[in-house]
This record gives C-alpha cells, structure tokens and sequence, in this order.
C-alpha cells in the first residue's frame, strides 16, 4: 500500500507507448484558502505561506469556483475577509457550506484562520452571533492585546498596542469557550482563540500597499459618501501598513507552524 500522503500521476512514453501509472509522495502541507472577493487576497498571509514552505489552494467561491466537499488532503483552512455579511446565507449559500468546513477543521484539531469576514463566519459555526455594529470601522486604529495573549504561542511577543487596518460593519460575539486576546475602542472583539489552533481576527494583519490601493481605488465614492477620506486613508496606510510587516510575518510563520 502507498503511504497516506502519497497520489499517483501517469507518464506516457514519447514512443507512444502504453501510459504507466508511477508513484508520487505528496510532502508538503497545505492550506484552503477561501477568497471573497477580487481585492480580498491572501497579502501577507500568503507571503508567510510559501517562506513556511506550506502550499496554498485557494478557492474563490463568489466567482464560482466550487468548494471542496470536505478537507481531505488540507493541513489547515484559512478564510479571508469579503463585502459579505456572514448572516447572508440565502444570498451567498457558499457560506453556509464554508461554516461546516470551519466545524470539521475544529472537530479534527485543524489549525484555522480568519481574517474579518472570516472571522465572523467562525463565530457563527462556533455558535456564536454576528451583527451589525454602530457604525463601520474603517481605517487604521489600534488593536490592544489582553494581558493573556502573553501567554498565546501566536501573540506572545507582539507589541501590546498596535495600529492595523479595519474595514467592517458587523462585529461578532464571542463563542462559548473561546478566550479574546484583542479589542479596539469600537470593537470590543477584535480577535480570539477557539482551542488550540482556530483563530479569528476581525483585523485585516494580512493587508499589503497593494491590496489596500485596490479596494480604495474600488470603494471612493463609498468612503466618500461615509465621510472618509480616501487620500488621507492611502497616506495613513503608508505610514502604518511597513510597520506591521514583522508582526504579520511571526504571527502568520507560528500559525503555519501549526499544521
């Protein structure tokens, strides 16, 4: 029998020849990545990704691509941020399918992520309630550790107040059993951990210049209409978005450490 990693691929001869089924071992850990949206990318997550030599498969549910049915042959699961709320089930049935995956992860000890919207959809698969905040937080503000997260292996030596960039409306509650490791003044529930290895960032630690230029780029008279100023947000953002470059790469590289 082949080892538990390893597929099989078929090689024909250049004479022409019958094809011949060979053996090939599949090492390399590998992540779901679930992407909602053209200006949602993986950013520095991914980065993190490859430099932990981890692979990457991501799936774009809102263009179509269909999701797996489950996580066979994934290390881990990642889910990124989206325009969506995650209460829009009927509208968006893909999400409803991507809360049972968060559950089989959590059932097998899977290590997973989720950044903004991701997040909140691991709220509500873990049995806890999303809605509307106030009013939207958008723009760069501090996110302040609890004292815990000292003692968390993704966040224990990350500066205990930092500055990152939020783009939200809906704010989660915390699941039963979950621990908070993070809030904002708007947010009481910036982040958490759920067992060993499932976290949820309402924050967006994964965002690149790039990235960042595109969905302002994309959202101007939005941001306008809210009041916003997108030229001073492009300006913060080149201020703030370099600093957080280390404190992404460790969290990110301890989270892959993980799989």
């Amino acid at each position: 029998m082949p080892d538990a990693g390893a597929g099989f691929f078929l090689r024909g001869p250049p004479n022409g020849g019958h094809f011949v089924r060979q053996q090939m071992t599949h090492n390399r850990k590998n992540v779901l990545f679930i992407q909602h949206g053209d200006s949602d990318r993986p950013g520095r997550f991914a980065e993190a990704m490859d430099a932990a030599g981890v692979g990457m498969e991501i799936v774009r549910p809102y263009a179509g691509d269909p999701l797996p049915g489950g996580l066979a042959g994934f290390s881990g699961l990642a889910l990124g941020g989206g325009a969506q709320s995650a209460n829009e089930t009927k509208r968006f049935p893909y999400l409803e399918a991507e809360r049972r995956l968060i559950l089989e992860a959590a059932r097998a000890g899977m290590p997973v992520i989720g950044l903004c919207l991701g997040a909140q959809l691991m709220a509500l698969a873990l049995g806890a309630a999303v809605r509307r905040a106030p009013a939207r937080e958008i723009g760069f503000f501090p996110v302040v550790l609890d004292p815990i997260a000292r003692f968390d292996p993704l966040w224990c030596d990350a500066p205990a107040e930092f500055v990152t960039t939020h783009w939200h409306g809906d704010v989660f509650d915390l699941p039963a059993a979950a621990m908070r490791l993070g809030s904002s003044a708007a947010t009481p529930n910036q982040m958490f951990r759920y067992g060993s290895g499932l976290y949820g960032l309402q924050f967006h630690l994964e965002m690149t210049g790039e990235i960042f230029d595109e969905m302002v780029g994309s959202s101007r008279d939005e941001l306008l209409a809210e009041g916003v100023d997108p030229d001073g947000m492009l300006a913060e953002s080149r201020l703030v978005l370099p600093r957080l470059h280390e404190t992404a790469r460790r969290v990110f590289g301890r989270w892959a450490a993980m799989l």
